[in-house]
């Protein structure tokens, strides 16, 4: 039916232009600040997506199941939940601007590379199955928690608004099912181009010195702690 088509298409619009909100690229472009490449970016924006689309469609799949509305009142808690971690992401992006080294293509297999050192490494080797081992661990944290931070974003937010309230106003399982779908789709798309976008704005700042580089980090950090202070205050209604 022409009206369930626009429905779907309207769903995966308004996921790919919620994606584009500042809390959710400035929460992602943290991440992105720390290993500013294709493959970590793409790999970031992808697990933000997800984990986002998971909250939203489990979240939603409950409504649909249940013929609840979706309470107003917890879009404040929602709003309260983002803020903080915003702040906790943006005093973690801080700390790493200070710890940030620039490998530069003679020194690191013919690309730049940048990345995290340890508080007090000053020397070390340049190696790529060094690096690539000793950073495995760390890199799966990372992962996980943009995944985190992508479904906090699902089940906080202005997600109950743009994907939650309509769903709680159709009448047919299906259609809101394929609504909430589609919208995880557009988030994911949006967020992993995004991401892609960060990344090489982040290897053109670095590109030649390395101060420009923990300039971007450190204001990226400054943003989100501005941002995760508005949104507080605003749960809070103030």
């Amino acid at each position: 039916m022409p009206s369930d088509v626009f429905a779907l298409g309207t769903g995966a619009m308004l996921g790919f232009l919620h994606a584009l909100e500042v809390d959710h690229m400035l929460a992602v472009t943290t991440f992105v600040s720390r290993r500013p490449t294709a493959a970590a970016a793409t790999s970031f924006g992808l697990r933000w997506g997800i984990g986002h689309s998971v909250a939203v469609l489990v979240a939603g799949a409950v409504l649909l199941a249940t013929g609840v509305r979706w309470p107003a009142r917890y879009d404040a808690v929602g709003e309260a939940v983002v803020g903080l971690m915003l702040v906790g992401l943006g005093i973690w992006a801080l700390v790493s601007a200070r710890k940030l080294h620039l490998h530069r293509a003679e020194e690191h297999g013919d690309h730049a590379h940048l990345h995290l050192h340890r508080a007090g490494a000053t020397r070390h080797h340049h190696h790529h199955r060094h690096d690539a081992q000793s950073g495995t661990a760390g890199h799966r944290h990372e992962h996980g928690g943009v995944t985190l931070v992508g479904l906090l974003h699902g089940l906080a937010g202005t997600s109950g608004v743009v994907a939650l309230l309509p769903v709680t106003m159709m009448d047919r399982i299906g259609l809101g099912l394929g609504y909430l779908t589609l919208f995880g789709v557009g988030v994911t798309v949006a967020m992993t181009l995004f991401a892609l976008v960060a990344a090489a704005a982040m290897r053109r700042a670095t590109e030649h010195s390395l101060g420009w580089g923990r300039r971007a980090v450190a204001l990226v950090g400054l943003a989100g702690i501005g941002a995760g202070v508005w949104w507080m205050l605003r749960a809070a209604g103030l």
